[in-house]
């Protein structure tokens, strides 16, 4: 069963004076950004973009440290299909997020409303590539909904 928690925010470049979240395997500032657009709309998301960064996700993070024009995107090296078994969840994740199922042609599959440190599975509604998380209730703030399509950048790839 593949489960990764809904770890979603991400964006602005971290700057140097950016606390370390000591819950943290991978800071916030180590990670790759890259803009990710939505309508008119520039989301600077953090990149997961391997298994151990997958696993992480938005874990731990805080509201001080996800400003809401931030996102984290995830990047699956296959398509990820629907069978139940795929899927994220909100394992240690400490603030709301929308989860957004993306398809290889970046079109918006589904979203999901995460609640706070809840395992119950958020399903995708059909094959996925990527995963964008934002604050809980930015995606529609974007416009974003399932058709959409995102421009995410050719870099956003799968290291494994």
């Amino acid at each position: 069963i593949l489960t990764v928690s809904a770890v979603c925010f991400g964006g602005l470049l971290a700057s140097a004076h950016q606390v370390l979240n000591s819950q943290r395997v991978h800071q916030l500032r180590n990670l790759k950004v890259v803009k990710i657009r939505a309508n008119k709309n520039v989301i600077d998301s953090w990149v997961m973009d391997n298994d151990l960064k997958r696993q992480e996700g938005m874990m731990f993070l805080t509201d001080k440290e996800v400003k809401p024009s931030q996102g984290m995107i995830f990047v699956f090296d296959l398509i990820q299909a629907n069978n139940g078994r795929n899927g994220f969840w909100m394992h240690n994740t400490l603030i709301p997020l929308d989860v957004i199922y993306i398809g290889a042609n970046h079109k918006v599959v589904n979203i999901c409303g995460g609640k706070v440190k809840d395992d119950t599975p958020l399903p995708p509604k059909g094959a996925y590539k990527y995963v964008l998380e934002l604050r809980a209730g930015w995606a529609k703030k974007y416009g974003i909904k399932p058709g959409t399509k995102l421009d995410i950048p050719a870099s956003v790839v799968a290291l494994d």
